[in-house]
């Protein structure tokens, strides 16, 4: 441990001292080192513990510390699987707002990373920035070609700063680990990396202005959604260069009203987008809160700051999709499902006591009242849950939900009336609707069968690997019943058979469907379509059987 690393974190247990935080440090793992440091002295502007709850001392001593803890709070802000729903509502409020850096500091950053002086760099450049956050500040400028654009540029020694206090909590996370089993069941290391992981993709410019780019090829041809222009030319891991946005926010109601702007109906465009994001393209912005969200003159809905996105996988888009439409629908045992496929399943869950939970969740908000619900209700309640039920699921989730939330709380400032849930209940449905589509169903039926064919095309390895193992002793074998293992052979043959043939019956019906063979019905060859539905009806009566014997 360095000297400096040392003052760090004298300094990061002074603040929890001040905060009335002393109790996180009594363990005897750290009173080893505490007294060498001089800790226990009287803090300047020590706050009493009765002026301020534990959950508001906590969020208070984060702030202070800087942005590596604001930002580890604001992770586990989304994380209700861990944390009670109080301190959640008290991480919600972290703020990031610091004073601004030298212009010096500014010019020299630019010039080093652009290979430039201002000057040649740019038309003219604004030193006192618009707007400044713990990790960076932004800047306006104008390029020689004349364009508006807003640079920004990330604080001084901010990298060093991070990585000495992820160190810091790397160690802090150990202890809690090794010594505190209420901690270690929140697995705080993994936490840690997991800030890691966020912290160095926030410092790296190049991958936000990665995303804008990624966002704007997806909807390119949208004219309902836009996402400023990166400069490349002027992007750098610490610098980047966007072209200004000249907006309203969503929250400017009376600007939007003047500029002849329906709320009502700029509310449905948001929230259409934010489907087209997480169930067409699986590729959502992560935080859509009013300072991000701009409307421009034309009535284009424009996202800003992308350095915070969520992504979602084919399998977690149908899920969640179905948790949506059981949400909707009231429907227990699928609304159940869902929460299972969407969950990190890392233990048993006692899967009678959570349809016990949802099912109270659903009396609560039954379909019939949907349009007197808001999101937040509904993720407020399911969080208890969650944590009750110590789930574990994905961050991308919490921040999908968060979205939804907030996305909520805009809508009806946009427009008293406007009901997110409805909303979202019509378009899942017509999301519904449009699977059972016979594009869609063909286009299904291939994925099956690219998953089913990547099944059978491994097996035989992995067969082989298995059988390497028993003759190198690595495997052991007992019988107790031969005749049961032989019985159980012949089920996996003939199944695997079955798996093969059905796969072959789906690859020859869509390529008769693809070569557009007469005769037709809708456009879609009737040969091809008749044997997708065998092949559906063929492999669920599969499913079934297997679901049946309970081996599914």
């Amino acid at each position: 441990m360095t000297f400096k690393h040392l003052k760090r974190y004298k300094y990061v247990l002074q603040v929890l001292m001040k905060h009335g935080l002393d109790d996180m440090m009594a363990h005897s793992s750290l009173k080893k080192f505490l007294p060498k440091i001089k800790l226990h002295r009287k803090i300047k502007g020590e706050l009493s513990k009765v002026s301020y709850s534990r959950y508001q001392r906590i969020r208070m001593a984060l702030e202070e510390l800087g942005p590596t803890y604001i930002k580890f709070g604001q992770i586990l802000s989304n994380r209700p699987d861990l944390l009670p729903v109080e301190l959640i509502d008290e991480l919600k409020k972290l703020q990031d707002s610091v004073p601004c850096f030298p212009f010096s500091s500014v010019k020299t950053i630019i010039e080093t990373d652009l290979n430039g002086s201002l000057d040649e760099l740019f038309h003219s450049f604004e030193e006192t920035p618009i707007a400044s956050a713990s990790i960076a500040q932004v800047h306006l400028a104008k390029l020689h070609t004349g364009e508006i654009v807003v640079l920004k540029v990330q604080r001084p020694d901010i990298e060093e700063m991070i990585e000495e206090d992820l160190k810091i909590l790397g160690d802090l996370a150990e202890i809690a680990e090794h010594n505190f089993p209420q901690i270690a069941r929140f697995e705080p290391i993994e936490l840690v990396k997991s800030l890691d992981k966020s912290m160095n993709r926030e410092l790296n410019f190049l991958l936000e202005a990665y995303n804008i780019n990624h966002f704007r090829h997806l909807f390119a041809n949208d004219e309902k959604v836009y996402a400023p222009k990166v400069y490349s030319k002027y992007s750098t891991r610490r610098v980047i260069c966007l072209e200004y946005i000249d907006g309203i926010k969503l929250n400017q109601l009376e600007k939007l009203r003047a500029q002849n702007i329906d709320l009502s109906q700029l509310a449905e465009q948001g929230l259409y987008i934010y489907f087209q994001q997480i169930f067409r393209f699986g590729f959502f912005h992560a935080d859509p809160h009013p300072g991000n969200v701009f409307v421009l003159r034309d009535g284009r809905i424009c996202l800003l700051d992308f350095g915070m996105v969520g992504t979602m996988n084919r399998k977690d888009k149908e899920a969640f999709k179905n948790f949506i439409i059981a949400i909707a629908k009231g429907d227990l045992r699928n609304l159940t499902d869902a929460i299972e496929q969407l969950s990190n399943r890392k233990k048993s869950i006692n899967k009678s006591e959570l349809e016990y939970d949802i099912s109270i969740l659903i009396e609560e908000f039954p379909p019939e009242t949907i349009d007197e619900r808001n999101m937040g209700e509904i993720v407020d309640r399911l969080q208890k849950i969650i944590f009750k039920h110590k789930l574990s699921f994905s961050n991308d989730f919490f921040l999908l939900l968060r979205a939804l939330v907030i996305l909520d709380g805009i809508s009806r400032q946009l427009d008293p009336k406007f009901n997110t849930l409805e909303r979202i209940r019509k378009h899942s449905f017509r999301l519904f609707e449009e699977g059972l589509e016979p594009k869609n169903l063909l286009k299904s039926a291939l994925q099956e069968m690219v998953d089913i064919w990547d099944f059978v095309r491994v097996l035989p390895a992995d067969f082989k690997g298995i059988l390497n193992r028993i003759k190198e002793g690595k495997v052991k074998l007992e019988f107790i019943g031969l005749n049961q293992l032989l019985h159980t052979l012949d089920v996996i043959s003939n199944r695997l058979s079955a798996a093969i043939i059905l796969a072959a019956m789906i690859l020859g019906s869509s390529m008769v469907v693809l070569s557009q063979i007469p005769p037709l019905w809708k456009g879609i060859p009737i040969i091809g379509l008749i044997g997708i539905i065998v092949s559906g009806i063929f492999g669920s009566m599969m499913l079934f059987s297997i679901y049946k014997n309970g081996k599914f």
